[in-house]
């Protein structure tokens, strides 16, 4: 029932129709506030942007619509010069030569980069979890770039470095200069990507050159040489997973093959790389004895890929390897792969390292250099399809005809028959050397070999 006036009403409160405005003007007001407040809660790139896109109109808006075309097109679709997938595929990286003596033991570990190549299967699964939920959260769903993370990574973009840099166009960084873009936001693939092909335009990242064009005059060189790689990275990890996938049949059997690759690579601090090699050293466990009791170990591990050089186990600042550690821990227990009980009683282990004596491992790993040698000789000399540095990098291992026990009796009789030596002459003391050669009569091969003393002139050498 419509409600009927009076004239006192209406001369109090105006025509009907003059409510009815009021109350829609309110209810704009509301709505435009309401806008506002969303608009001042957008991260200033974001609204940076949309002014922009107000300010340029439909020219401004048709050129950042063909730039992103463009750069969409290079990212998914453009091909050309591309490394070779095959050493990838093969996964053809440096790792460890043996050399063995003739019953299989070891008598020295060779290499450019010290690591130990895994397979997905080996990975412990508490050792997975603490990679994924360090690292990559999306890796087995997402195709190589995790969109969920561009307004995490958008929200580290130093404003304050953008406006002060637009302030002096075409000049040079200075070295302490702030890039404008951030770390963080790579995936997995992406991670392996830049440290397996991108190793060069990283190592370039920091100089303050500048490159030429037009963007470094405008946002640095810095920012535009990270820019360059980073979508370079996109690009290549892209590519990668799509080779990966043609190669092993499936997306799931091609993130297993990455994920291997990645936990083999990736260095972790001390001249260790991977994951395997780096559960040795730090805790003198083998990775595959890794279990659930161990999740304050894995994320350790795992903390690592960060910054080797501030979150290795054994760094000086261990409240912020903790911090690390612990922040892995309770991602582990939001993704499931913890129960509060165990994540909490791994948040309260100390670092837990192995205790390393580095003479003793200086002398274990260098009991027989002398044979070392004379192996890399005839290797040079025999071999013309091998060479040390197929060695050194791990392609191929050695068995050799040498006897580590009869070397270990050959070291000691030589040190100790010099020592009797100088006791009845004074003055050769620290000045007498030798050296022992132990050959097979039947075919005269060397079975131990010591080219000198490990003390001359109070200095500790190795037996060369």
């Amino acid at each position: 029932m419509t409600p009927v006036l009076s004239e006192t009403q209406r001369d109090g409160w105006g025509s009907i129709s003059d409510i009815s405005t009021c109350a829609s003007l309110a209810k704009r007001a509301r709505r435009l506030n309401e806008l506002r407040r969303l608009f001042a809660a957008l991260h200033p790139v974001i609204r940076a942007i949309l002014l922009s896109a107000c300010v340029l109109g439909v020219g401004g808006l048709l050129f950042v619509a063909t730039l992103l075309t463009i750069t969409l097109h290079y990212l998914y679709f453009d091909r050309t010069n591309l490394p070779d997938i095959e050493a990838f595929v093969r996964f053809d990286c440096p790792s460890i030569g043996h050399v063995y003596d003739n019953q299989g033991e070891l008598l020295v570990e060779l290499s450019r980069e010290h690591r130990h190549i895994i397979q997905y299967g080996e990975i412990p699964p508490i050792v997975r979890d603490a990679i994924l939920a360090a690292e990559d959260k999306n890796f087995f769903s997402h195709g190589a770039v995790d969109y969920s993370r561009i307004p995490r990574v958008l929200q580290k973009v130093r404003i304050r470095t953008i406006l002060t840099r637009m302030t002096r166009v075409g000049r040079a960084d200075k070295a302490e200069s702030l890039a404008m873009l951030r770390q963080g936001g790579s995936t997995i693939t992406q991670q392996l990507v830049r440290a397996y092909y991108l190793r060069n335009l990283t190592d370039k990242e920091n100089g303050n050159q500048l490159r030429s064009g037009v963007l470094p005059y405008i946002v640095g060189a810095r920012s535009a040489k990270k820019l360059a790689r980073k979508l370079e990275e996109i690009r290549l990890a892209v590519w990668v997973e799509e080779q990966m996938r043609s190669r092993f049949g499936s997306k799931q059997r091609a993130k297993e093959e990455i994920f291997a690759r990645y936990a083999s690579f990736l260095y972790m601090g001390n001249g260790q790389y991977g994951f395997a090699t780096a559960a040795e050293y730090y805790f003198g466990l083998p990775l595959s004895a890794f279990s659930g009791a161990d999740a304050d170990r894995a994320a350790l591990l795992a903390g690592i890929a960060k910054s080797p050089r501030y979150y290795a186990p054994n760094s000086p600042d261990a409240d912020r390897v903790l911090h690390r550690r612990n922040q892995i821990l309770r991602l582990m227990l939001a993704r499931g792969s913890l129960s509060r009980d165990a994540a909490k009683a791994a948040e309260r282990m100390p670092i837990r390292l192995v205790t390393r004596n580095g003479a003793v491992q200086a002398d274990n790993s260098s009991q027989a250099p002398a044979v070392i040698e004379t192996v890399l000789d005839e290797l040079k000399l025999r071999y013309s399809g091998a060479n040390a540095e197929d060695l050194l990098q791990g392609r191929i291992q050695i068995y050799s005809t040498a006897d580590a026990r009869l070397q270990r009796v050959a070291n000691e009789a030589l040190e100790h028959g010099l020592m009797r030596y100088e006791k009845r002459h004074p003055a050769a003391a620290g000045i007498i050397q030798g050296s022992v050669v132990v050959l097979r009569n039947s075919d005269a091969s060397i079975l131990a070999e010591v080219g000198g003393r490990r003390m001359f002139n109070r200095r500790l050498n190795d037996y060369s």
